[in-house]
């Protein structure tokens, strides 16, 4: 026997007597079983990620810790977010998708839990440098449980990609909805420690249930999928980091006002946390709200058209944020006009982002090449990197600009640069829509080619000359 051929059997025999590393060989049942788990874990594990966004500001400011310095520590998750979002691909590749999230949940909720005691540390300096520290710790694992859901959803249910893919989203913008708010009213009702320790001890739920419940989904690479990637040119490669260019500006914008806003609602309207929390909230359930509408949309026509709806709209809507100092007569800053503007943003965010994944499997697919379970792996964790990424510059700039901008101007200046951002991706989706014209066309020419005139009388001369013998 050829060994080659006896390595692969042997590769498929293992692989068989587990069932379940094999999703295929999971039953419906199990499915949704397993993908409740990994939402619910995603959910207490990613809301640990805006939590202090409505308390923490007011926090420090009562502790003498000015916005600059706070804006640094709540930018330690969506940094180390994103540094570890590459590294996860690879892990997915070469572990059990299980215990990389399992294990991840662990130690989200023991530095959750060490956060929480924090609070009781009265140096300032130790109290910033230490909850920096366990803020990267949590960073870490929310990159890692974040790229983990996205491919175990897409393993499960690969013919709802997009339905999948924005059920997973939804799950981590009900996180950032709900826990902004749960953490104002546990400040405001309890203290620091129960902020923390309340939302870590519902991560350690979580990591129990995927313990004992949830079934090991094969999210691993086989050596078969090994490819060559030389086919994988310039327009692949351009629209991949493009489109994750476009997700991190969209990240940017919905996390630009994070750490300013509760500042900004009670200097201008003279309310508390809790109204921050309000607002953050009805920002994200407009996205949750959204997510699986688009997600509906992609499945069932392409992910093209929410992508250039959001084209014109977004930059508008951003500019009433403020509003604009030229918008002020015709809506003045108001809580009113304040919720509404959010929740239409928080509606628009998924229109502008979920469209990427789709379309970057959409280019890969040019000239009849597939996307084996190492390209989607990838596929995942970069996108997920912009989401961490957009969040870390939004959070810093954010903090910097509060120092000598107010909430209207900061706001306004990224809407104008929304506009200009809205124009180059306008540019990219009639080049993109060229080149799938060009590379169809080119298709047909490989399967029926074109005859040119001296072929045809060439060959015409062969067959008469040859009737003729």
């Amino acid at each position: 026997m050829d060994p080659k051929t006896e390595d692969k059997s042997t590769i498929e025999d293992k692989k068989s007597d587990d069932i379940n590393l094999n999703s295929g060989s999971i039953s419906t049942t199990r499915k949704i079983i397993t993908f409740v788990i990994v939402c619910w874990a995603l959910l207490a594990a990613y809301g640990l990620y805006t939590l202090p966004g409505s308390f923490l500001p007011l926090y420090n400011l009562d502790r003498g810790i000015s916005v600059t310095v706070t804006s640094w520590v709540l930018a330690a998750v969506p940094l180390f977010y994103v540094i570890v979002c590459f590294p996860s691909a690879w892990l997915l590749n070469n572990y059990s998708s299980k215990r990389i999230l399992l294990g991840s949940i662990a130690l989200d909720a023991i530095a959750t839990f060490i956060l929480a005691a924090v609070g009781y540390v009265t140096n300032n300096t130790v109290f910033i440098a230490v909850s920096a520290i366990l803020r990267m710790i949590q960073g870490v694992c929310g990159g890692i449980i974040d790229c983990a859901s996205f491919s175990i959803a897409a393993r499960l249910f690969p013919q709802h990609l997009a339905l999948m893919s924005s059920l997973v989203q939804s799950t981590m913008n009900t996180a950032i909805a709900v826990s902004p708010f749960i953490g104002a009213v546990l400040y405001e009702d309890f203290s620091f420690l129960v902020a923390f320790a309340g939302p870590a001890g519902i991560v350690s739920v979580a990591f129990f249930l995927g313990l004992f419940v949830m079934s090991d989904v094969d999210c691993r690479q086989v050596p078969e999928e090994k490819q060559d990637r030389r086919h994988i040119g310039w327009t692949k490669w351009f629209t991949t980091y493009y489109l994750i260019i476009h997700t991190t500006f969209c990240q940017f914008l919905i996390n630009f006002y994070i750490p300013i806003l509760a500042p900004y609602v009670k200097d201008a309207f003279g309310k508390g946390a809790v109204f921050a929390g309000i607002c953050l909230l009805v920002n994200t359930i407009g996205n949750i709200m959204a997510s699986p509408i688009v997600g509906r949309i992609m499945d069932r026509f392409n992910p093209y058209i929410t992508l250039v709806i959001t084209i014109f709209t977004l930059p508008v809507t951003y500019i009433f944020l403020g509003p604009a100092p030229f918008l002020k007569g015709i809506a003045p800053a108001s809580p009113t006009q304040l919720l509404v503007v959010l929740a239409l943003i928080g509606g628009q965010i998924p229109m502008a982002c979920f469209p990427a994944v789709l379309i970057m499997q959409d280019v890969h697919r040019l000239h009849g090449f597939e996307v084996t379970q190492a390209d989607q792996n990838f596929m995942f964790c970069i996108y997920c990197s912009a989401y961490g990424l957009g969040g870390f510059l939004g959070v810093l700039i954010s903090g910097f600009m509060a120092e000598s901008l107010n909430f209207a101007d900061s706001v306004s200046i990224m809407g104008y640069i929304c506009i200009l951002e809205s124009v180059l991706l306008l540019g990219y989706c009639w080049w993109i829509r060229k080149t799938k014209q060009k590379a169809v066309l080119q298709d047909k020419e490989k399967i029926c080619p074109k005859i040119t005139y001296s072929e045809s009388a060439e060959k015409a001369e062969i067959y008469y000359n040859a009737e003729a013998n």
